[in-house]
């Protein structure tokens, strides 16, 4: 799966392990986990088999169409699928954030 950032200090966090120790030592562990799953994957709907300790699923509400996957018991990475289509079929998505989304 072809994985894009919403901007480029995310991309960095994402993808540089020393920055993401640096910055976010917290979930540094799984968030490795999840990316790395991303790249791996067919498409969206293949990471819930793929990488199931990250409980893949749709997010509502504010974050509506995207999809998040656990990083810490709060904090979560968030997807959107790109393109036309069912988001589980997608085989682009965009990163848009890593954060504890219960505290909005």
């Amino acid at each position: 799966m072809e994985v894009k950032y919403a901007d480029n200090k995310l991309k960095k966090l994402c993808n540089d392990e020393r920055e993401m120790w640096r910055k976010r030592a917290d979930v540094a562990k799984k968030l490795k986990l999840r990316v790395n799953a991303m790249t791996k994957a067919n498409n969206l709907g293949h990471l819930q088999v793929l990488d199931p300790s990250g409980k893949w699923h749709p997010v509502d509400k504010i974050r509506a169409g995207c999809w998040a996957a656990w990083v810490s018991v709060n904090h979560r990475i968030i997807v959107r699928p790109e393109g036309s289509g069912a988001a589980v079929t997608a085989v682009t998505v965009t990163v848009v954030e890593v954060e504890d989304y219960h505290k909005k």
